[in-house]
């Protein structure tokens, strides 16, 4: 699980300067920027919104709407090689927005984690599926937390940023929440 971690940030690296690029471009009106972007991405933004809202059809709509916000607001981007926290950041602003406006939710269950994603092997499906179970026995606040690292790859200061919580606090949750998935494995 810690190789896929050390892949998984390099991944990240990459994916958040392509990211970037990306923006930089839809600010200036290339539209096929936005397709590339969402593609890109796509799959870090309903993660997130799925960790956030457990209901696969209202975080489907916040990730479209997340992605329609970018598009407008690509101009006011200011490149910092952090993409992912300024597109994270309007995403939670949905979230919030989507929790004054609705009191529903739903349990998160097998049948939202039986969608299919572009896996490429069983042992990725079986890994893909491993790592949900192991993630699901986590608080909102912890997998929130991990989720925004290991699969956003946002650093712990930027999480720290978005969420409005002292680094202290964010490091602390993140370190107890991965000692937890160690004893879970």
């Amino acid at each position: 699980m810690f190789a896929f971690c050390t892949m998984n940030k390099e991944r990240a690296v990459d994916k958040s300067k392509k990211a970037e690029e990306l923006l930089l471009k839809i600010a200036q009106g290339d539209m096929d920027a936005v397709g590339e972007l969402y593609d890109l991405i796509k799959t870090d933004v309903y993660a997130f919104a799925l960790s956030k809202i457990k209901n696969k059809t209202d975080a489907e709509d916040i990730m479209q709407e997340t992605f329609v916000r970018v598009f407008k607001h690509a101009k006011q981007y200011n490149p910092s090689g952090k993409p992912m926290a300024w597109i994270i950041t309007i995403e939670i602003n949905l979230i919030r927005r989507f929790f004054q406006l609705s009191s529903r939710t739903t349990a998160l269950n097998d049948a939202v984690y039986s969608e299919n994603h572009d896996c490429k092997s069983e042992a990725e499906i079986v890994d893909s599926v491993f790592v949900r179970n192991l993630i699901s026995t986590l608080g909102d606040e912890d997998r929130e937390i991990i989720v925004l690292h290991l699969v956003v790859g946002l650093k712990h200061r930027e999480i720290a940023k978005i969420l409005g919580k002292p680094l202290s606090t964010v490091l602390s949750k993140y370190n107890r929440a991965l000692k937890k998935l160690k004893r879970d494995v």
